[in-house]
């Protein structure tokens, strides 16, 4: 047996993490550029998501969604939140659901480590069209529920 890689004293080494390296393995992102393109709720849902880049609950995509179709559901969201993920085929969208709170809602959350690369893909497909009236944020899909809550459907 060779037990040279245990010389030296035992109680000293190291027990951090080792260090990242600083590139991202390559993510193709161009699939993901096409469907948000052409498919309004993929690109309110994003844009929800990395709007602060924290977690966010089924209920706010839900919120931001039906602005666009009005029927549309838990299952749904889930749905087109995985396919984004297997088109660029990595994990770009992270979920994580509470089991203390006696709720059956997942939260989202885009990966950190692809927050950036993700906004800076946004912002590319924004300058190449006018803000339209599918540009919503955390706040408008706040303002929605209050809206539908109060008995205000309207403008």
């Amino acid at each position: 047996m060779d037990f040279s890689s245990l010389r030296g004293d035992p109680d000293s080494a190291r027990w951090d993490e080792p260090a990242r390296s600083g590139s991202l393995p390559a993510v193709n992102m161009a699939p993901l550029k096409g469907t948000l393109e052409s498919d309004p709720i993929r690109s309110r849902v994003l844009r929800l998501l990395i709007e602060d880049g924290g977690w966010v609950t089924t209920a706010d995509l839900l919120r931001v969604a039906r602005q666009v179709r009005p029927i549309i559901g838990a299952v749904t969201i889930g749905t087109i939140l995985e396919g984004m993920n297997e088109l660029v085929s990595s994990r770009l969208i992270l979920s994580r659901a509470s089991l203390s709170t006696g709720i059956d809602w997942a939260e989202w959350r885009i990966n950190p480590d692809w927050l950036e690369p993700t906004r800076k893909l946004l912002q590319m497909i924004m300058r190449t069209r006018a803000k339209g009236p599918d540009e919503w944020t955390r706040e408008d899909a706040k303002r929605g529920a209050e809206r539908t809550s109060s008995g205000l459907t309207h403008d």
